[in-house]
């Protein structure tokens, strides 16, 4: 079996970006991902987008780019590019977390956000071991 490569960047959402935006993202994103092979999540909280890519490396990078070019998000940061044997979102062309709904606000959730937002580069090791928590944690991702 093949490793998988996964991505994780996060993002500054536009200032005029609707929930019918969001919606649209997702559309289109389970729609192609599916097609590609691709699974991630997408996190939405106090208006950063955070998202982590799974699948063949060149197809991940591939999304990347045309994410790039959306005008829905801007400042787009990597930081984490690795492999590993297993997906943590497999069955998910793209699991969605809404970060600004109280009742969603996990302790790792906030955990996750610091660690990006806060630390930036240097507790980048802390998350992926955070995002495998969320996602055994997280019971409300659509």
């Amino acid at each position: 079996m093949s490793s998988i490569f996964h991505l994780v960047y996060y993002s500054r959402a536009a200032e005029d970006l609707s929930y019918t935006d969001i919606r649209e993202v997702l559309d289109v994103s389970r729609r192609n991902n599916t097609a590609l092979g691709i699974t991630g999540l997408l996190i939405f909280r106090d208006g950063f987008f955070l998202q982590l890519l799974e699948g063949a490396e060149k197809d991940v990078r591939d999304i990347l780019n045309r994410i790039r070019e959306d005008d829905r998000n801007y400042s787009i940061r990597v930081m984490i590019e690795t492999e590993s044997a297993d997906r943590l979102f497999e069955g998910w062309s793209m699991a969605f977390y809404d970060g600004d709904i109280s009742t969603n606000s996990t302790q790792y959730l906030v955990d996750l956000f610091e660690a990006v937002l806060e630390g930036g580069m240097t507790k980048k090791n802390l998350i992926m071991p955070i995002l495998r928590k969320f996602r055994a944690s997280a019971p409300d991702l659509k």
